[in-house]
């Protein structure tokens, strides 16, 4: 597998184009990945991003749901669509002389989705059900009510799948006056990767998408944000107990994000981290445990989770801070540094051997920052961070009077609140 050659190309309309092509591969990976995510919502119409990705696939003007499923399994085509905080993508991955077909059935979803009434009665039943597991999962509620505690009044706070209030409340005429409102051609990326030429993808996206979405000067609604801090626990009968910890990071395009990147795996991000060798492995604290820092346009949260016995949650929150006050204290060692810079190389380098990976890596980076990524630039700098780099990112982190803690499960025999800002 070889990447031949990378292009972005703007059309008249703002809809940008990335193509890559790839020698030795015989599928192509089509994605349209658009600027539109539960973070563009306000409280009263929260989830509907979400609920239109999953209306795209109910049917169209042409086709019935059953159709557009038949389309693509009778060409032995992958297809799929998730909403995050920012954006919603539709992709298909398929041979690659079935390209034209996915182009055509995912733009006959985008652009004639027909709402039908019935459809969305019966598809709020499977929304509720999603939300019903990730009510039932006590790592997703945690993690979820996390990003309320952070991010407060800010709409990143609120949850991809909204309220069940918000999913039943929603009819037809909403999801097209949202589309209007906000699918926008200047916010939006077609992105094909695989065994095709630029000359057949920009063809196959001019036929398809271009001039077919608003050229709108659109609001992302993600403001710098402040956190206060603070401490939310939600008591469930579960064997389990579920420990979250954020604290403040930076935005996806900030000059340290591969220090940042870097460092996350020394601190939660391997089985060799400090958070995994000392919650888990050295004191038996938790069974899972990580961190992960999540990056918006305009903000950032570095989230640690832990799983833990509902006995021994104060101790693990201890634990974790304890090691947090370590590393600020006394940073991280160059082996730990070299360690960290090779795990991220090679989960650069992986991520360019599946076309849909690719695809999914490169349009994000040109929606969020309109250039096209370049694989050896980024492991330039991943290879150029310093010490000195970790120094920054955790001297602007890990500010304990801006933590924010999140517990799931059976009542907690003391206060983890300040188990995590007093450690």
């Amino acid at each position: 597998m070889d990447i031949m050659n990378k292009s972005i190309y703007v059309f008249p309309d703002g809809l940008r184009l990335i193509h890559c092509a790839v020698s030795g591969v015989r599928s192509v990976a089509i994605g349209i990945l658009t600027g539109v995510g539960s973070g563009n919502e306000s409280n009263g119409n929260n989830g509907i991003s979400h609920c239109i990705e999953h209306m795209m696939f109910k049917g169209t003007s042409r086709r019935s749901a059953l159709e557009i499923s038949e389309e693509f399994d009778n060409i032995g085509a992958q297809s799929n669509a998730y909403t995050s905080k920012q954006t919603t993508c539709y992709y298909a991955v398929a041979l690659s002389e079935h390209v034209g077909i996915c182009a055509d059935v995912l733009s006959d979803m985008l652009f004639n989705s027909a709402f039908d009434e019935e459809e969305l009665d019966k598809e709020r039943k499977v929304i509720d059900e999603e939300i019903s597991i990730s009510e039932d999962d006590g790592a997703d509620l945690c993690i979820d009510i996390l990003s309320q505690v952070y991010f407060g009044d800010n709409a990143l706070g609120m949850p991809i799948l909204g309220p069940r209030k918000n999913v039943a409340a929603f009819k037809g005429d909403d999801l097209r006056r949202y589309i209007a409102d906000n699918y926008s051609a200047t916010d939006t990326v077609v992105c094909l990767t695989g065994n095709i030429s630029f000359e057949d993808a920009r063809a196959l996206t001019e036929k398809y998408f271009v001039g077919r979405l608003p050229r709108l000067k659109r609001n992302w609604q993600d403001v710098p944000h402040e956190s206060r801090g603070g401490f939310m626990s939600v008591d469930k009968d579960l064997e389990q107990a579920h420990l979250a910890i954020g604290f403040p990071s930076i935005p996806y395009s900030h000059s340290k994000d591969m220090a940042l990147t870097a460092f996350n795996a020394v601190l939660g991000g391997s089985m060799s981290s400090r958070l995994f060798q000392e919650v888990r492995e050295r004191n038996g604290l938790a069974y899972t445990v990580f961190s992960s820092p999540s990056t918006y346009i305009n903000n950032g949260c570095m989230c640690i989770y832990a799983g833990v016995n509902p006995s021994m949650s104060v101790s693990a929150a201890d634990k974790i801070a304890k090691v947090i006050k370590d590393i600020k204290i006394g940073g991280i060692t160059a082996e730990e540094l070299t360690r960290g810079k090779q795990q991220i190389k090679s989960a650069y380098v992986m991520s360019q051997e599946s076309t849909s990976g690719m695809m999914r890596q490169l349009s994000k980076y040109a929606l969020f920052t309109g250039n096209l990524l370049d694989i050896d630039a980024e492991i330039a700098r991943i290879d150029a961070i310093t010490l000195d780099d970790i120094r920054y990112v955790c001297d602007m982190m890990f500010d304990f009077d801006k933590v924010s803690v999140t517990y799931v499960g059976k009542k907690c025999k003391g206060d983890i609140y300040s188990a995590v800002r007093n450690a």
